[in-house]
């Protein structure tokens, strides 16, 4: 086997080779195509140009794809991009659109209760943990003049009293409490009664007028009003309408189920009624 690799035989089948690969690499550099010659040259050659030829082809065929690839890539993370910042304008239009329809609400009550002294309106900052009833922090408090009783509301309505107060922030405890009983009254001044928490309702954001006759005419859909008589709130602020009548456990009387009018689950602030006539009466009477 030795002497094989020694025989003038081999030397020139190394040449051969050398010189065909020759031929290819050249091939290869003139884009896939050889120089006019020989027929033969052109024979010998025609397998290695269509070699040449596919292999630059599907090189160019990949670059081609790897480009547009990569510039498809591009536009799609400039398009997430511009979709990210569209939806942050719009989340800003829709939090400024509520905050000035909520203002235009603050200012009608002004003007509905014009011997009422209201705060600045207030940012809803947190809520209680565990408290079934959704009683809430806001942002202000002694220092902005807020006091422990002080009514608060929406635009909608009553929502319920400062029950706890700091110097820059306060706990509300919302109509949805057991432990506030509201004097009510309804639209018509037909029918009064006293509004309460109960736990029940408070799951579905309800709250019940109670102490209602046995043979009451009061019907669905009927507006609820405070009537000052609790002492809590000023007379003339809507709580809610009827949802339906129910009987009391006792049998002895009927409550009717309120929905508040004011959205609780959509709420992001409040205003807090700091002075109204008769005030101090009605803190010293609780």
């Amino acid at each position: 086997m030795g002497d094989f690799f020694r025989q003038h035989r081999f030397r020139i089948l190394i040449c051969i080779l050398a010189l065909l690969v020759g031929m290819m690499l050249y091939t290869v550099t003139q884009g896939g195509y050889a120089a006019p010659g020989s027929g033969l040259l052109h024979t010998i050659l025609s397998p290695f140009q269509g070699a040449a030829n596919h292999i630059s082809e599907k090189s160019e065929s990949l670059l081609s794809s790897f480009t547009q690839g990569s510039r498809y890539q591009t536009e799609i993370e400039e398009l997430k991009a511009e979709n990210a910042e569209l939806k942050n304008e719009l989340k800003d239009f829709e939090e400024t659109k509520q905050q000035l329809q909520e203002l235009q609400q603050f200012m009608g009550i002004k003007e509905e209760h014009e011997t009422h002294t209201f705060s600045a309106p207030c940012t809803i900052i947190g809520y209680v943990t565990n408290d079934p009833y959704h009683s809430f922090i806001i942002n202000r408090g002694s220092e902005d003049g807020l006091s422990l009783h002080d009514p608060v509301v929406t635009g909608e309505g009553i929502v319920g009293i400062i029950s706890t107060l700091s110097s820059n922030s306060a706990t509300v405890q919302t109509i949805f409490s057991p432990d506030l009983s509201i004097g009510a009254i309804s639209a018509d001044n037909k029918y009064t009664g006293i509004v309460e928490g109960e736990i029940l309702l408070a799951e579905s954001y309800q709250c019940r007028m109670i102490y209602l006759d046995r043979d009451t005419t009061l019907t669905e859909g009927s507006l609820i009003t405070t009537s000052s008589a609790s002492g809590l709130f000023p007379k003339g602020y809507l709580i809610g309408t009827v949802e339906s009548i129910e009987p009391m456990e006792s049998g002895l009387s009927k409550y009717a189920v309120i929905t508040p009018a004011v959205n609780f689950e959509a709420m992001t602030s409040v205003v807090v009624i700091t002075d109204y006539p008769g005030k101090g009466e009605a803190h010293e009477s609780n």
